[in-house]
C-alpha cells in the first residue's frame, strides 16, 4: 500500500489517477474529505482523513502503509509538518 499526502492537490490528484489506472492499491490522506469525492471515486483508492500538522491524526492513515508520497505545501511550517509526518 502507497500512502500520498497532499492528494487533493494538483500533483497529489494526477499521482492517485496514474498509480489507479495501474491496479495500485493506494491511500489518500486528506485534510478535509469533502474535498476529496473525485479521488474517492477512483478504484483501488482508499481515502483517509490526517493532518500532518496534527500527528495523533495520523496513525490511521499509516496503518498498513509500505511506501508514501509526501507532497506537501511549501508554507514556514513545511519542516514541522514533514517532520510530525516521519515521527507518526
Amino acid at each position: 500500500m502507497i500512502l500520498v499526502t497532499g492528494a487533493t492537490g494538483l500533483n497529489g490528484r494526477e499521482l492517485l489517477r496514474v498509480l489507479s489506472a495501474s491496479g495500485v492499491a493506494v491511500r489518500a490522506l486528506v485534510r478535509n474529505p469533502a474535498k476529496a469525492e473525485a479521488i474517492a471515486a477512483l478504484p483501488n483508492v482508499d481515502v483517509v482523513q490526517g493532518d500532518m500538522a496534527h500527528p495523533e491524526t495520523l496513525a490511521a492513515g499509516l496503518r498498513g502503509v509500505d511506501r508514501a508520497m509526501l507532497i506537501s505545501s511549501s508554507d514556514p511550517m513545511m519542516l514541522d509538518v514533514q517532520t510530525n509526518f516521519r515521527r507518526a
